[in-house]
């Protein structure tokens, strides 16, 4: 893991919150609207995890979920700052096969059905990725400014600061992790 890093990648702010907790290791990904290369590509393979709060939908998440959706929309949130307390570092990226196949695996992520399959048929000929992340809990929460180059449909951002990840524990122990890593049973 790098001491120092300056790239982060922006997900649904719920999504964020279960990585944190160790309740969420696979992210299912096609990518953002305005992605810099046209397509969702694993430009780093360690980063800040950006909490956002667009198109998060109630629809699109699991039952136990909904409270944590209602409590981050809830929240007065600075538009100004953006606080991040989570550092990730890929450990496998996977195409998806088929639509069943994310479906047996979807208990590591607080998506529903209907998300994964409105990911299959949004640009159908684009790959789903299956991302397996070890996320890691920072010992204090960095907050920076909400620059307009972060802003917009897009997956990652270049900071204008880097921060440290000195101290940071991992979001779910060692021997877990690759207990569940092996459960996903992807190749």
């Amino acid at each position: 893991m790098l001491e120092r890093h300056n790239r982060a990648f922006k997900e649904w702010a719920v999504s964020c919150e279960a990585m944190r907790r160790g309740e969420q290791i696979l992210l299912i990904r096609k990518g953002g609207i305005r992605e810099d290369s046209g397509t969702f590509q694993i430009q780093d393979s360690e980063f800040f995890l950006i909490p956002t709060y667009e198109h998060q939908n109630a629809r699109l998440l699991k039952p136990e979920y909904l409270p944590r959706l209602a409590e981050a929309q809830a929240q007065e949130r600075l538009l100004s700052t953006i606080k991040i307390d989570s550092y990730a570092v890929v450990t496998g990226i996977y195409e998806a096969q088929d639509e069943a196949q994310v479906q047996a695996i979807k208990h590591e992520c607080p998506w529903n059905s209907t998300y994964i399959q409105e990911r299959f048929n949004f640009n159908p000929y684009d790959p789903l990725y299956l991302v397996v992340l070890r996320v890691y809990r920072l010992p204090k929460p960095c907050v920076t400014l909400m620059l307009p180059e972060y802003a917009g449909c897009k997956s990652w951002v270049t900071l204008a600061e880097s921060f440290s990840t000195e101290g940071a524990i991992p979001a779910v122990p060692d021997a877990e992790f690759e207990a569940r890593c092996r459960a996903l049973a992807l190749h």
